[in-house]
């Protein structure tokens, strides 16, 4: 499973500069101080299945959300599981079952692995047929972590089936010169609500560990255009936390804010196992209103505005020991949700333990909101 190899940051979402209808914010949010489970998928802490990296939006007043999981228990295989939740004020978000909607597929780059999702809307031509959502997932030939690799698949609702674009995949392959790791956790941004996207995604290579975003032009997948590529900047970021991968995004249009969730890093200083995953969460924004195109302050590098903190999510805000593999709620192309003052953060728990699926059988999802307080 692709967020347990030590000394690499493990994962995972979306923007579109046109005009969205607004929802309804009440529902949507927990207060502050209130850490809300999603479901379950075996017993917590007994039942060999594990849940994390959340991708998550809301459509019409429906939430759905993709996310990494097992099929078989006591099996570390990955495969992107799926649920929907529809809004009660009796009950509160009653979600469906879980449905494997991707795994892996024997003799290709994902035929050990399929996970870590992230999920835009748009519009993607492949092989002469039109489809309305986009998924980038990590896939891999590899038992030991490494050697992941980015595809895309397509679809025409959220619901699937989803299709792998064969023809493309791997869209950001494992440099089998340089990389250890790999590339994966994608965490994809809807630029102009068709095929403008942008992918931020990590890499662990020989020369390090680090996030990268490039802006593509998918409108044909058949023939997909590179348009920008660079390092995430850095810029910014709070003493003591040293590097930005497995982060997910999101645009706030209005304010003119990209934010970002990852984990703090170094992670898990207390020294208790897993020590290889986060303890505690980071939520940072920037500030893209000194571009033309917002979008194109990503890709000034160290000239880039610095990323300002927004909280942080540990302990004491979850009571969780570990915090990790978070996604940032958003409409379905990737904006913060309209009129809100707050940001909610999709979060997997961990709990510390003496062997590995201890620890596995307590990742299961969970969110809680923070208040969107800009500095600037």
């Amino acid at each position: 499973m692709k967020k347990i190899k030590k000394g690499f940051c493990l994962v995972m979402v979306i923007l579109c500069l046109t005009s969205c209808s607004p929802v309804e914010v009440k529902p949507y949010y927990a207060p502050t101080d209130q850490v809300m489970k999603w479901f379950d998928h075996g017993t917590f802490g007994e039942s060999r299945f594990y849940n994390y990296c959340p991708s998550t939006f809301i459509e019409d007043g429906k939430r759905y959300v993709y996310y990494c999981t097992n099929r078989d228990e006591g099996n570390i295989t990955d495969y992107v599981g799926f649920r929907s939740a529809q809004y009660s004020e009796d009950t509160g978000w009653n979600w469906s079952d879980m449905e494997i909607v991707l795994g892996p597929t024997e003799g290709t780059f994902d035929q050990r692995h399929t996970c870590d999702p992230s999920v835009t809307k748009g519009k993607f031509i492949y092989n002469d047929e039109t489809y309305n959502y986009l998924m980038a997932y990590l896939g891999s030939i590899q038992s030991d972590n490494n050697g992941n690799e980015i595809g895309i698949a397509v679809s025409k609702t959220p619901e699937g089936p989803w299709i792998k674009c064969d023809e493309i995949n791997p869209l950001i392959p494992y440099d089998r010169e340089n990389a250890i790791w790999g590339t994966g956790q994608a965490s994809l941004v809807n630029i102009d609500g068709e095929g403008d996207i942008l992918m931020f995604y990590s890499v662990g290579n020989k020369d390090g560990t680090y996030e990268e975003v490039r802006e593509y032009d998918l409108s044909n997948l058949n023939e997909p255009v590179l348009l920008q590529h660079a390092r995430v900047p850095t810029n910014g970021l709070q003493s003591g936390d040293t590097l930005i991968c497995d982060a997910d995004v999101c645009y706030d249009v209005a304010n003119k804010k990209m934010l970002l969730v990852k984990g703090k890093i170094p992670y898990s200083p207390d020294g208790n196992s897993p020590a290889f995953i986060a303890d505690k969460l980071v939520v940072y924004y920037m500030d893209l209103s000194n571009s033309s195109k917002p979008t194109d302050e990503l890709f000034k590098g160290n000239n880039a505005s610095n990323w300002r903190l927004l909280g942080e999510i540990g302990y004491e805000q979850t009571g969780f020991m570990r915090n990790h593999n978070a996604g940032l709620l958003t409409d379905p192309y990737g904006h913060l949700l309209e009129n809100t003052d707050f940001i909610e953060v999709a979060l997997t728990r961990s709990d510390i333990a003496n062997n590995e699926w201890n620890w596995l059988s307590t990742y299961r999802i969970y969110s809680l909101s923070l208040p969107l307080t800009y500095m600037d």
